[in-house]
């Protein structure tokens, strides 16, 4: 190894050890500065509490001095205003009143500016010092805000004020104010004792005091206007107010001032003539009865924080020199390390490559000798294809010793008697087509299980004495480069697993046929079950089957789950507790002779679930060959009614044929006492009386016509003659009958008759007899000047028409006996008029609906099927 060597591998190497020394400078670095500003920040954090908690405490001192100084002042106001005015007492002047607030200004020390007292009308009638008086206008004293205020409450007034002062540029001063109402003997309001608090005495006392050269104490009201302050120089603003600077998480001073509570916030001052500086500003309330101030005092950020930024840009200075020196030091370290750390790596590397030697060797007699005790059938090839290991159990499959094979590339020739490429040759040659060439139909894949390794089966005839099944898997080996130079192939004889494997598919086969037999058959089943279920659900007839002890196995239209041929409701449970307690002993008293072989149908009355009584007829039977026993219950309430109607029907039937009998009986002598009737009345032309009564007669022989034609007509209906027809056409004649009735009674007709109508297949004489029937009940049912409508309108595959009144209706005790033969309510009717009408609806398939409210009117609707069109050819 030379030197040249050695430094070219050096270089590289300190490279790598610097770039890790750097960066572990650089991270120290940034922790360093990380960890001393974080800790700087915090210890910011805590002078600003301790600072600002210093200054909270200052402004609540000085806010107690001044409630303490504003209710000594208001004290000595009460005591003035409890002096008796001069117009109720004739020794006290105005001279000794004036004395008196003297007394009170000398006794406040120079505490306030100045003492007035008014009248009840606001006019100033003493005050004191009188020269103070000379420099404020009236103006301001007659507009002040107090006096109204103590004269409607009757409180003390506490507040400020700005008072106008001649002469002055600015033209009003704030101040600050005390007054108290003055009451007469009768404790009536007569006037106020007002004075105002003096401002160089606030400042010279609490507010200059507590000043410092480098923040401002003030007092403030609770919108933030400075009140009070010791050097103009320090206003805020132009408006003098700090209520609107802002906070530090944007919100205005005014609203914490608005809490009225004490407390501090880091606030950006918007100073006049600079630009605007965070400051912490610590306040505290002075109360009032009538208003509310605070003291507040200010003191820039940076002035708080000085002296620990001071202390920190030096640990910062020397922090750096520490870590500069560090890393020169590290640097030389390095380097000398780097040296000693080459050596002992050459060194190493040697001792290394000699072990890992003397590891191959053990190895690779270690690896000879597994494989030449191996099972499994393997051979060896070198990158020249000749073998260099054949193994035992090789030579015991193909019956070739390992002395005739090993340095050979005669390694196909026991196997498939020629020479030709064997997976493990396309291996070192790396030869896919070839693979695919000879293996190609050998089920040849690759290994899932060794990595670069093929494997591939094949049938061979007469190896080593009989013909075999043979599995082959072969894979390369590497060296330290990666690269192939040997390649390792074992042969197996799989022919009894093959045979396994042929004898197993066959067996599964058969299993898998006989299953889908089953599988077959049990859906032939299941539908065979599934049909039968579906049979008796379609049944009208619900079936139970019972034990012999009469519990219920198995009840038909009932809901199941989970597949069960039996619901929750009824399974376990004895048919009789579904019976009516009124028919449950009659039940059971059947159930016995059943068992006992008699077999007798029943019918019972039970209530249904939604509280309707239902007929059912009960048929008991055996299942043969089991001692299970059937119910088939059928409800047979709609047969029960069919039954009665039928009676009804056969009944009115009877009624009907004796009534057309009758008819007919008595048609003929009507007729005759009609012809009698005209033919007297002609020849004896009769007056008064006489005429009325043969009218009477007359009238009466007409109304028993019409009974008996109507009877004739409901009894023996004839079929009616068919014809194609206009249905406007039937209406307007139907109608045009009733033409006098309409005119007496001054009915007014609307008709709202539909275009392309289709025409109707029809007899017009039964039609305008239906029609006029129904207009004469109309009418019949209204009063003078009633409305009648009619109207018409296409529906599928028919025509509706509907005739509306606005008569007496009809009420709904009536409405289900309309269509009854001979009942009516009128005095005159024969009860055959709306039987009459639906008969003929009927021979013409059509329906007919009455609506009506009682009162109201009744509505009649028709449907006509309309004319089927003719087919041509």
């Amino acid at each position: 190894m030379n030197k040249t060597g050695d430094d070219n591998s050096y270089k590289p190497f300190l490279i790598n050890i610097r770039i890790p020394i750097w960066l572990t400078v650089a991270a120290v670095t940034a922790f360093i500065l990380i960890l001393a500003f974080t800790v700087n920040h915090a210890r910011e954090k805590d002078i600003v509490e301790q600072f600002s908690q210093q200054q909270i405490a200052i402004a609540r001192a000085t806010a107690t001095g001044i409630e303490n100084l504003v209710s000594s002042v208001e004290k000595s106001m009460i005591i003035l205003s409890r002096l008796p005015p001069c117009s109720y007492v004739t020794e006290i002047t105005p001279e000794a009143t004036r004395q008196s607030i003297k007394v009170i200004y000398d006794d406040l020390d120079g505490a306030v500016e100045f003492i007035v007292v008014k009248n009840k009308d606001g006019v100033v009638t003493a005050e004191y010092p009188p020269s103070i008086f000379e420099g404020i206008t009236d103006e301001s004293l007659k507009n002040i805000s107090y006096f109204q205020e103590i004269k409607k409450t009757g409180k003390a007034y506490i507040g400020d004020l700005q008072l106008a002062w001649k002469g002055e540029a600015n033209g009003r001063a704030q101040s600050l104010v005390v007054a108290v109402p003055k009451y007469d003997s009768e404790d009536r309001f007569s006037g106020a004792v007002m004075t105002v608090l003096s401002l160089s005495a606030i400042i010279d006392r609490y507010i200059k005091v507590k000043s410092e050269p480098s923040g401002f104490c003030w007092i403030i009201n609770s919108s933030g206007t400075i009140l009070v302050r010791p050097d103009k120089t320090n206003a805020c603003t132009e408006l003098e107010t700090v209520g609107n600077a802002k906070t530090l998480d944007g919100t205005s001073l005014k609203n914490a001032l608005a809490e009225g509570k004490e407390g501090y916030s880091e606030c950006v001052l918007p100073l006049k003539g600079g630009r605007p500086k965070k400051s912490i500003i610590a306040y505290a309330p002075v109360n009032a009865d009538s208003g509310r101030w605070f003291v507040a005092i200010a003191t820039p950020y940076n002035e708080i924080v000085l002296l620990a930024r001071k202390g920190f840009t030096d640990i910062i200075f020397w922090t750096l020199g520490l870590i500069l020196v560090v890393v020169i030091a590290g640097f030389s370290v390095a380097s000398l390390s780097a040296k000693q750390l080459r050596l002992k790596e050459e060194l190493k590397r040697l001792r290394e490559r000699e072990e890992w030697q003397e590891k191959l060797l053990k190895e690779q007699h270690t690896t000879e000798g597994i494989i030449e005790g191996s099972p499994i059938p393997t051979f060896v090839l070198n990158r020249e294809h000749r073998v260099i290991l054949w193994n035992r159990a090789c030579s015991e499959l193909t019956g070739v010793d390992a002395s005739n094979m090993i340095g050979t590339d005669q390694h196909p020739i026991p196997l498939y008697k020629s020479k030709r490429p064997m997976i493990a040759d396309i291996i070192v040659d790396s030869d896919m087509d070839t693979l695919k060439k000879y293996y190609g139909t050998k089920n040849v894949q690759r290994s899932t299980t060794v990595k670069g390794a093929y494997e591939a089966t094949d049938y061979i005839e007469n190896l080593g004495g009989k013909d075999r099944h043979i599995y082959f898997l072969a894979a390369p080996i590497y060296d330290e480069s990666g690269e192939v130079i040997a390649a390792i192939e074992t042969i197996q004889d799989v022919t009894q697993q093959r045979e396994t494997d042929i004898s197993l598919r066959e067996y599964a086969e058969t299993l898998q046929n006989e299953l889908n037999e089953n599988i077959k058959l049990r859906r032939e089943i299941e539908d065979l079950y599934n049909y039968l279920q579906s049979i008796l659900n379609s049944l009208p007839e619900k079936i139970f089957d019972l034990d012999s002890e009469g519990i219920l196995n198995y009840v038909s239209l009932g809901v199941k789950k989970d597949r069960k041929i039996i619901s929750q409701k009824f399974e376990g449970k004895h048919f009789a507790d579904f019976v009516d307690p009124e028919n449950r002993q009659f039940v059971l008293g059947i159930w016995e002779n059943a068992k006992k072989g008699i077999f007798t149908p029943y019918e019972l009355t039970a209530t249904a679930k939604d509280g309707s009584r239902r007929n059912l007829l009960i048929t008991p039977r055996q299942v043969k060959k089991t001692n299970h026993y059937i119910l088939v219950q059928r409800d047979i309430t709609e047969l029960k009614i069919l039954e009665k109607k039928f009676y009804e029907s056969q009944k009115l039937a009877a009624i009907g044929q004796l009534s057309a009998g009758i008819a007919h009986e008595v048609r003929n002598p009507l007729s005759s006492i009609k012809m009698s009737l005209q033919i007297l009345e002609k020849r004896m032309q009769p007056e008064g009386n006489n005429s009325k009564r043969f009218k009477i007669a007359r009238r009466e022989v007409e109304h028993l016509e019409k009974l008996v034609n109507d009877i004739l007509i409901y009894a023996r209906p004839s079929d009616p003659i068919k014809k194609p027809l206009d249905i406007e056409k039937i209406i307007d004649h139907a109608l045009a009958m009733t033409e006098k009735a309409v005119t007496d009674k001054h009915i007014r007709v609307e008709k709202a008759f539909a275009k392309d109508l289709p025409p109707l297949n029809a007899d017009p004489t039964m039609l305008e007899q239906a029609f006029l029937n129904i207009y004469i009940n109309a009418m019949d049912a209204m009063e003078e000047g009633g409305e009648l409508s009619i109207s018409t309108r296409k529906t599928d595959g028919g025509v509706l028409v509907e005739v509306k009144d606005n008569g007496c209706g009809i009420s709904g005790e009536n409405m289900p006996h309309i269509f009854n033969p001979f009942f009516t309510r009128k005095k005159h009717g024969t009860g055959l008029g709306l039987t009459q009408i639906k008969k003929i609806i009927d021979l013409h398939q059509g329906t007919i609906e009455i609506s009506s409210k009682e009162g109201k009117g009744t509505s009649v609707a028709i449907t006509f099927p309309a004319k089927a069109p003719q087919q041509n050819g």
